[in-house]
Parts: C-alpha cells; structure tokens; sequence
C-alpha cells in the first residue's frame, strides 16, 4: 500500500505509478488506487492486493465506506475478523464482502482508535476521511507489517509499505547511525528507527500517526495505542494466582488458538520447518486441522550438516509433507540472487541466512502457496536463547535467591555441556554483547553507540525479554521475514507473535522460562504428545543453516567485486588506507562473520535505493 498528501497546485511531484512499482510484488493480484480532492490537496490512496481472504474483486482496495466517509488501504490479516463481523452485525452493520477488510474499515468507522485493541492480527493501514480531512496511518502491536511516511519537498507528505519507495521520494541520505548500530550489534530495526535513511520515519509498532489536511496545511501528531509492559504487568498479576499446571493449561489453549487463527484461508497454505522446537510446534498442531499439510525447509535429508535429516523425520512421524530446499547454484546465479536480496530488503542485513531463507519463500510461491505458518518469535517470549541462562542467574543473584540463583546456575551448566560443540559459534556471537573493551570494524570508518545487550545489572529476567520483542531481536527479524516473504507474494503468519500468546509467555516466572537445562521449558512441557522427544527435548540449539560453501561457489567473488568496483561511491564510509584486496578474500569472507557483514553492508551502500524489476499486476 501508498499513498500522497500533496498541494492541488504541485503537479506531479512524485506519480503514483513510481510509488505502485515499488510494492507491486507485495501485491501481485491486482492494483486500484483512488484520490480525492480536500482543502487545497490531492489525496490519493494505492494498493496492490496479495488476494488471501475473499478472493472476489468486491473486496480489492482501497475500499471505501459511504455512510461515514472513510476510506482505507491496509496490508496484513485480522485473524479475529469473523468475530468483529458478528459483533459489528449486532450493532446494525450490513456486509457486501466476506473479507476482513470491510470488516476493518467498518470498526474503524464506528469504534475509531478504540477499536485496535480488539484486533487480533498484523496490520498496517492508512485510514482517510473525505469530510474532515484525517489521515490515520496505524501499525500493528509488534511492528510485524512495516508502514513508513516522509514529507515530500513542497511540504506534502507520502507514506508505503516501502522504505525505498519513501527514500526514492523524499531523499536518500543515509542514516549512518542506523547501519552503524545494526552491524554492530545485529539490531537494524528500532521503534524510534525504523529506516536506513534520514528523512524516512517508521511508524513505531503499537502507535499511530495522525495527518490533520487543512487549509494551513498538514498538522502531524504521533501516540502509542499499545504497552507492552503494563500488558504484560497485568498477566503476571494475574498468573501469580495461578498454579503452575493452570499456567500451563492457558499457555496450550492460548498456543492452539493462535494457530487455528492463523488456519483462516482462502487459499492453500504450508508451514515452515527448521527442525526447532518453535516451528515443529506449529506444524504439529496445523497438521491436526489441515489434511495433506506441506511443510517447507532449508536443507536436504541427505545433507547431515543441514537440518533437512531431523526435519525428513519429523515429517514423517507428524505426517507432513515435507519439501526440502537445497538449490545447487553457480556464481551467475548467486550474484543475481544476492542482488534480489539487496532490492528486496531495502535496508542492511545480517549473515546469509536471509538469503537461505529468501530462497525457502521462493520456493513456497513456485509450488502454488501464497500462506506460510512460521515460528518466529517462539524464542524471544518463551526464554529460549542461551543468554537468558546467564540473566535469569544474574537475576536471582541480585534477588539474593539462592534456591533460585542453584536452579539457574545447573541450568546455565548443562546447556553449557550439551553445546560445547559450538563453542567457536557462540564466541563469535558473544562479540556483540561485549560492552567494554576496544571495539573497531575492519573496513567502515564508523563508530557505533556503546549498547549493553545483556541489560541493566537490577533488570529481571521478563525485562530483558519485553527488550528482545521491542527492540534487539523481534523488529530485525520481523523486517527480514516480511520483506523476503512479500518480495515473492507470500504471506507469512506468525502464531508466536499473538499477542495473548506474547503477553501470556513473558509473564510466566522465570522457572517456567528456564529448568533442567532447557529454555523454553513451558513449551517443552505443553508440547508433551504433540512434538516428538528427539526434537522437544534436544538441548542443542541450532541456528538457520546456509550452504557453507557459497562464499566459496560465488557469493565472495560478488562481494568483492561489488565493493572494488565502487571503492569511489564508498569512499566517504571507508577507513583512511584500508586495504580492500587484500581484506575481502573469500577465505577471510569465511572465517569472519563480522567481516562478512561490513562486506554485505558495504554492497547495499553501494546503491541504498534499488528499483524493484517490473511485475504485471492485473489492473
């Protein structure tokens, strides 16, 4: 979806043709837009439909209510829709569609902002209303679908899906503030930061942007709908009255509702497979109401060094389907891929692995699926990352809880134990939690913020998981899956990011979050019959593998050439005297991860804004 808020006497300062080629592979089903005229401006909605739920064209956008002049564009799922339907039904509404659209612009109308926090979905809209000139722009509670605005030259304003779009509009300045943060510790996506270039802002999950069309021209307010902690306080107020088999008991009615939600479809759909406990959760209880269920990895059942062998027999226990991606390619194609990488996300990223999973969504969509079921958010909520063993600890520690502080402690050996075997990785990846001591990246003449990952010192064990889902890991991830997913007209639905779920999870005590040696122990203990042992009960944790040998089969040759080619685009970044030939070989590519990232950032710098290839989107 775009949009533009521009002067009636400014003729074509941004075409709405421009805007629509940058999000017409989020929407590649069909396209509209509309425009009105108000108080001296031009205001024109687009959008570009990935058809999922009510494939008639009655339900296309943007879609307008005449009763109460609102019109909406909006991108994601109201996964509760048929119930607001029912609700809205009573109150005297009539519908012409069966989808979640009108359903939404309807609650907009009659209930205003009051009526988000009975949304149960990912969401970002832009409301319009014709008579009183209100521009609404509205983000879902976790950020899970991007919205972004800037203001045009003359004064105007434009918003998107696509940060590109916005920059390729408004300027294309670099925040290097931005990149310098995320490369150094992982963490591109801030609430306050949502973008890699200056002049485009991000509407922060849980807020909304309000644009006042007047006369004297375009007045900007910005709030909060959503909080998270006080959510979050009072479920925890609420558990502490709870034994811990309640508990329990609410976390798999809760878990089991959030997937059958996320069921609702008009077309076919499939789940992701990592052979982690967070997706073969999902995939386990989608495949007890979808018949035939297709699951999609990144790995061969050959391959013992991906997860295609755990995945195959999982698979065949659960009785899924599983579809095995493992594509053998060559340096053209990988230089082609790296480059849809580069348009497709817009902005900097992390290691390889997006690409891995980038080539898993287009896999999805060539097999005919336009849904897929993923576990993302499973580890944030639940305590399932190897740090929390060491803040957990330090929390009972400052608690001075020693039953507690030994349970964390025996805890925290274990997993040492059973994961020694990855102990090179883990070094790597403690590297960014180290506040102290001298910190210089090898090739970008820049100096990050000093952040401490591991949380203040009196900060409990929830606060630096509300800090995962808010900050440091949920909106990174978030951005990578949704800009993959769409870049090939996939939609993916997340049942960990239900907010019940999210909410419910992060207020259960830290024992239920941490035990034996295990994270996630709560969801171990609810997946009890539902996930088999070898995969619910495996201590190691295995992060999103890559074909180890790409640097080697072409991915280093690009990067390199990429970054040499442009050394004088780039030079204004570089160290004074580096020297790129000899740093950026494919052995050294390899055996650095960070230097391998400074490379793919140094590779998106080249050019910050890609156009997209042309896509025929049916008018």
């Amino acid at each position: 979806m775009a949009g533009t808020v521009r002067s009636s006497s400014v003729n074509n300062e941004i075409g709405e043709d421009f805007l629509r080629r940058f999000i017409a592979r989020r929407g590649p089903d069909s396209s509209r837009e509309i425009s009105h005229a108000l108080n001296g401006h031009k205001v024109t909605l687009i959008h570009t439909r990935l058809s999922i739920i009510d494939l008639d064209g009655r339900s296309g956008q943007p879609m307008e209510d005449c009763d109460s002049g609102w019109a909406i564009v909006y991108n994601g799922e109201i996964y509760n829709y048929l119930e607001l339907r029912q609700e809205l039904a009573t109150l005297g509404y009539n519908f012409d569609t069966k989808g979640d659209t009108e359903v939404l612009l309807k609650a907009w109308a009659h209930w205003g902002v009051e009526m988000l926090a009975k949304l149960n979905g990912m969401f970002a809209f832009g409301a319009f209303n014709r008579r009183t000139g209100e521009l609404w722009l509205v983000r879902d509670r976790f950020g899970v679908k991007p919205l972004l605005w800037g203001r045009l030259p003359c004064g105007g304003l434009v918003f998107s899906s696509s940060a590109a779009g916005i920059a390729a509009s408004v300027g294309d300045e670099v925040d290097v503030g931005y990149c310098a943060r995320g490369l150094r510790y992982k963490a591109f996506e801030l609430p306050e930061s949502g973008a890699p270039f200056r002049k485009v802002n991000s509407v922060p999950p849980g807020a909304w942007v309000k644009v006042s069309i007047s006369d004297a021209g375009l007045g900007i307010t910005e709030k909060h709908w959503y909080n998270l902690n006080e959510a979050v306080f009072n479920r925890a107020a609420a558990l502490a009255m709870c034994s811990d088999e309640q508990a329990m008991n609410e976390c798999q009615q809760t878990l089991e509702s959030a997937v059958q939600l996320r069921l609702r479809s008009d077309v076919p759909l499939a789940v992701s497979l990592s052979g982690g406990l967070d997706s073969s959760s999902i995939a386990a209880l989608a495949s007890r109401h979808v018949s035939c269920l297709s699951g999609f990895t990144y790995g061969s059942p050959t391959a013992k060094s991906s997860e295609g062998p755990v995945v195959a027999n999982f698979a065949r226990q659960v009785g899924i389907s599983a579809e095995f991606v493992w594509p053998k390619h060559g340096i053209d194609s990988l230089d082609a891929s790296l480059e849809h990488l580069l348009t497709a996300q817009e902005a900097p990223f992390s290691g390889l692995s997006v690409l891995a999973q980038n080539e898993v969504f287009r896999a999805v969509r060539s097999a005919g699926f336009k849904v897929l079921l993923g576990g993302q958010g499973g580890d944030e909520s639940f305590g399932g990352y190897r740090k929390f063993f060491v803040v957990a600890l330090r929390d009972a520690l400052s608690q001075r809880d020693p039953r507690g502080a030994m349970h964390f402690a025996w805890s925290l050996g274990l997993m040492l134990l059973h994961e020694a075997r990855q102990a090179k990785m883990y070094w790597q990846s403690l590297s960014r939690y180290r506040s102290r001591g001298a910190f210089a990246f090898q090739l970008l003449d820049w100096e990050p913020e000093v952040i401490n990952l591991w949380g203040d010192q009196g900060s409990s064990l929830r606060a630096r998981q509300i800090e995962d889902v808010q900050r440091w890991s949920i909106p990174s991830l978030l951005r990578y899956e949704d800009r993959n997913s769409m870049w090939h007209g996939v939609e993916t639905r997340l049942p960990f990011m239900d907010y019940r779920l999210v909410e419910l999870a992060l207020a259960l005590p830290s024992r239920l979050k941490i035990a034996k040696g295990f994270g996630k122990w709560a969801l171990r203990k609810i997946d009890k019959g539902v996930v088999p042992d070898f995969i619910r009960l495996n201590r190691r944790k295995r992060g999103f593998d890559v074909t180890q040998s790409w640097l080697n089969d072409g991915i280093g040759v690009s990067l390199r050439k990429r970054i040499l080619e442009h050394r004088g685009v780039l030079a204004s970044h570089l160290k004074a005297g580096v020297d790129l030939e000899r740093r950026l070989t494919t052995e050294r590519l390899s055996d650095d991860r960070n230097l391998l990232d400074e490379a793919l950032m140094l590779a998106w710098l080249v050019k910050p804004v890609r156009m997209p290839p042309p896509v025929e989107v049916t008018a």
